[in-house]
């Protein structure tokens, strides 16, 4: 399998894992929790849906202006994920390390799927 058809496959494991992580937040912490959960997971999908869109303008480009795009979109995704631990650390309803947590979540789960099938593809 291809690592880009195992990128692509990650995003609805994505979703499954959110939903048990928050379900599971819920039920044994709290709300807050569990919102500030759901909201790094739905900015990490998001950011990493922007970041496949993205590099096939940067493949298509010549060597100097894929440097540049590059550069800017993980600018711009960084600065993102600041902005969203801005926003939770702000805010009384948010909970700062939940968020952080969540923003984590695509990588967990994309090493997983990687995992999974490295082990199939050995047999």
């Amino acid at each position: 399998m291809e690592s880009k058809d195992t990128f692509i496959k990650t995003f609805p494991f994505v979703w499954i894992y959110t939903g048990i992580i928050a379900i599971t937040f819920l039920i044994f912490i709290n709300q807050i929790w569990a919102v500030s959960f759901v909201l790094g997971s739905v900015t990490s999908l998001m950011t990493m849906s922007m970041l496949y869109k993205s590099s096939r303008r940067v493949v298509e480009s010549d060597k100097i202006t894929a440097q540049k795009l590059a550069v800017r979109n993980y600018a711009f995704r960084y600065f993102f994920y600041v902005l969203i631990l801005v926003v939770s650390g702000y805010f009384d309803s948010l909970e700062l390390l939940a968020t952080a947590i969540g923003l984590f979540s695509f990588k967990i789960v994309f090493y997983i799927v990687l995992l999974i099938e490295s082990r199939g593809g050995k047999k």
